[in-house]
């Protein structure tokens, strides 16, 4: 009786410490693909000085294949965000990508434990790479 009791507490901590693991992993797999994500959009916007809708809407789609809540605006703060308003290296000016995701709920819990709060947050400045052909 002794020996069965103590064969399902040691099958249970086996099981809740391989869960664990598990989802620490899924966790840091997740936020790597969101930095990722965040360091490719900023070096696009870098080039071209500014957040090209047909850029955000391709990163839009390829978040919402994994899975995360992209139904509010992921890159609120982020500019600039038109043509008319792009950032140029002859003026020394700066574009600037903000990135707030909402990951699968594993990750949510696990980011409230490591970092205190549910989402995925990125923020950053460079300076524009972008020449304006006429100057």
């Amino acid at each position: 009786m002794v020996k069965a009791k103590v064969f399902l507490i040691c099958i249970a901590v086996l099981l809740l410490v391989f869960s664990g693991i598990g989802a620490y992993h899924m966790y840091a797999l997740e936020r790597s693909i969101a930095r990722a994500i965040y360091t490719d959009i900023l070096d696009d916007m870098q080039d071209i000085g500014y957040l090209e809708p047909g850029l955000s809407a391709y990163y839009l789609e390829k978040m919402a294949e994994l899975g995360w809540d992209v139904s509010g605006d992921v890159f609120a703060g982020s500019g600039p965000r038109s043509a008319s308003e792009r950032a140029r290296k002859e003026r020394n000016e700066e574009v600037t990508l903000v990135v707030s995701i909402y990951p699968s709920r594993v990750a949510q819990w696990m980011n409230r434990f490591v970092a205190g709060e549910v989402i995925f947050s990125f923020a950053g400045s460079r300076p524009s790479e972008y020449f304006d052909p006429e100057w």
